[in-house]
């Protein structure tokens, strides 16, 4: 599946001099799918939220300490999407010092809703949001997606955390890299 042409708003040069998640000084920039995706190999993967427990505890932060992994494997870059503005991607990034994860905000949610995955999270009050996986996009295209189960629009299910992990998409990619001097069939790229 292709990827929809699409225009995110990012934020360059803003100071965090008054703390917290207030930036101040900056400005906006747009960048377009095909300023990310085009040319590229990247993973690509998401989350309900910023500053979530298992987004902020375990997927976000292991991406960034595998993103070496994923250059081995010829990926040349890793993007978090959330639903969440330009402001608090930039927020959570420096709370948890991530370095290689580059991230991108959906704030309206319009790519997140164009490759079929914003959900409504009534139960946490989060309102529209994405539902958790992650992909493989190469020169636009959607080479895989692992999409986690249970996929609903009623916060009917555990946030589940399996097929979207680094672990998992690291193994999909060793197992497909052709680089590889044998087969990896053997690879369970099923959830641990």
């Amino acid at each position: 599946m292709e990827i929809k042409k699409h225009t995110f708003k990012f934020r360059t040069g803003d100071t965090d001099e008054k703390g917290g998640c207030t930036f101040i000084g900056g400005s906006w920039v747009d960048k377009s799918t095909d300023d990310l995706f085009k040319n590229k190999k990247v993973v690509l993967f998401s989350l309900p939220g910023a500053f979530t427990p298992t987004c902020s505890g375990q997927q976000l932060p292991t991406y960034d300490s595998m993103f070496e992994s994923f250059k081995d494997s010829s990926i040349d870059d890793v993007y978090c999407i959330s639903v969440n503005d330009a402001f608090v991607m930039n927020a959570w990034a420096r709370d948890l010092q991530i370095k290689n994860v580059k991230m991108i905000p959906d704030g309206c949610g319009t790519f997140t809703r164009n490759i079929g995955m914003l959900v409504n999270k009534p139960v946490q009050g989060f309102g529209l949001r994405s539902w958790r996986y992650s992909a493989v996009i190469n020169n636009g295209v959607i080479e895989k997606m692992f999409v986690e189960p249970g996929f609903n629009q009623f916060s009917d299910d555990d946030d589940p955390y399996t097929v979207s992990s680094p672990e998992h998409m690291l193994k999909y990619l060793q197992q497909t890299d052709p680089r590889h001097d044998q087969p990896l069939q053997n690879i369970d790229i099923r959830p641990s």
